[in-house]
């Protein structure tokens, strides 16, 4: 795409009418409009309304997606091509779970997500209030292989690696190992329904400077958690903090790093670790790669001389992984990423794409025995 096929509009999403007018003649849709707690998916029933062909959003409450997944018949119908939690995560994460099911070769027992971002990631103060307003919801997680909601957003403090073992990457030297608490990202229980795991599933988040995670266990402990709900308390909350953050942040970077482990019954498990020199840019590359994609699959897009995505593989590259995905996807539909790239065919293109955006520190996965939890039995 060149720039002057891009459109950026400046509406309220809530106003139907400005809404249908802005969807008039579009091939897709980016609704990065959040935060999405407490929203409907209006954005994409209008757009599903317009016969738009192609709808990504960077959703993550789970009644939020949930809600969006009612709309799949009225999508099939009007031919849109929609995926939500279209992100790094929710998103990319994702797919990287599904390929480590898939390299596991056996049931799933366990499912971990852990992510690291430096301050704000570049992500903007709008994502200090999502911060405060996500200590007072539910994380959605299994036990036992059901799921089963806790109220513990922010605790559950735990140390993660961010890099793989054995390897000289800049994720070890950049992120190292990390803390992250409990967080409500929804592919801890998207994901675990999807491979219809036997045992648990968590979702960790964490930040630097450290300071800050032990300053939000600390609130989160002593703060009411209907508190966080309020949205006087946490637009406040983020006011009071925005000066500190912008400070802190001038110092930390946007350094990004995500870990999913995938656990079988007999305890081997599959990691993929995935770093990235800034958030936001992560998170912005991965949805225009999602949506490219999604655009190829109703071949609403054709493969530039210099590549296909963002990521701007070489020419002939960029046309296998284009003819790869229109041959495998679905034409409409309403889906979350482990949906549309469960299958391999779906997946090894769209990983391609991913895992080689500008940017990218590191990429790559490790298998390890059940009895040598520790020792890498494949590297990739």
């Amino acid at each position: 795409f060149s720039l002057s096929r891009f459109a950026f509009v400046q509406l309220d999403w809530r106003d139907r009418a400005a809404l249908a007018a802005a969807l008039e003649g579009v091939l897709a849709v980016v609704h990065t409009a959040g935060p999405y707690a407490g929203e409907a998916p209006d954005v994409l029933r209008a757009a599903i309304g317009a016969s738009v062909p192609v709808y990504v959003d960077l959703s993550d409450p789970v009644p939020y997606l949930r809600a969006a997944r009612t709309l799949d018949a009225s999508a099939r119908a009007s031919g849109t091509l929609a995926m939500c939690a279209g992100g790094a995560f929710p998103g990319l994460s994702n797919v990287l779970a599904m390929e480590c099911s898939a390299r596991l070769g056996s049931q799933v027992r366990d499912l971990d997500f852990s992510y690291f971002t430096a301050g704000l990631g570049g992500s903007g103060e709008v994502n200090l209030y999502i911060t405060n307003d996500g200590f007072g919801e539910e994380v959605a997680v299994f036990r036992d292989g059901k799921l089963a909601p806790q109220m513990d957003a922010g605790g559950g403090r735990r140390q993660v690696k961010f890099f793989l073992s054995g390897r000289e990457e800049a994720s070890r030297s950049l992120v190292g190992e990390r803390a992250v608490w409990n967080w409500p990202f929804p592919e801890g229980c998207t994901v675990a329904e999807r491979l219809e795991i036997s045992g648990s599933s968590s979702v960790g988040m964490g930040t630097a400077p450290d300071l800050w995670n032990s300053v939000m266990g600390w609130m989160v402990r002593v703060v009411p958690r209907s508190w966080w709900k309020e949205r006087a308390f946490s637009q406040a909350l983020a006011d009071f903090s925005q000066p500190l953050v912008r400070l802190t942040d001038r110092f930390t970077g946007e350094t990004h790093a995500m870990r999913v482990d995938v656990t079988a019954e007999d305890g081997s498990r599959v990691t993929a670790v995935q770093a990235h020199t800034s958030f936001r840019r992560c998170v912005g590359q991965s949805c225009a790669e999602f949506t490219l994609a999604l655009l190829e699959a109703k071949g609403e897009h054709k493969v530039a001389v210099r590549g296909g995505g963002l990521s701007d593989p070489s020419a002939p590259e960029a046309t296998q992984q284009a003819e790869a995905l229109r041959a495998v996807l679905p034409r409409a539909g309403v889906f979350l990423p482990e949906d549309l790239f469960g299958d391999a065919e779906a997946r090894a293109p769209m990983l391609e794409r991913l895992l080689a955006t500008p940017g990218t520190l590191n990429a790559g996965f490790e298998q390890c025995r059940s009895e040598e939890r520790q020792r890498p039995m494949q590297e990739v």
